[in-house]
């Protein structure tokens, strides 16, 4: 039976990979396409509830597993979703990463 938690485990990081994907490669099309719709607000809206929609089923199929599962999904949707964000905004995952501290005076 362990054997098999670390497999869901692992599974469920995939997942959230996977539902990463779907969800910010959406939004990316959308933010494309949208200029271009003939009816922009009837695609936003679909578009934002369909790639909620599908996350949100994701996230709680995950869930019927217990927490372990949902915090590892989680993690691998966070990961993606810095990963990509830092690499499309023209900076490495380090400098995305760094914390900028103010000075004191």
């Amino acid at each position: 039976m362990i054997i098999s938690n670390y497999i869901i485990t692992i599974a469920a990081f995939g997942i959230g990979l996977l539902l990463s994907a779907v969800h910010f490669g959406g939004l990316w099309l959308t933010v494309r396409i949208l200029p271009r719709c003939e009816r922009p607000r009837l695609f936003f809206w679909s578009s934002y509830l369909g790639r909620y929609g599908i996350t949100l089923w994701g996230f709680a199929q995950v869930m019927s597993y217990g927490p372990l599962p949902f915090v590892s999904a989680f993690l691998g949707f966070y990961l993606l979703r810095t990963y990509a964000l830092a690499n499309h905004c023209g900076m490495g995952v380090l400098e995305f990463v760094k914390v900028k501290r103010s000075e004191w005076k």
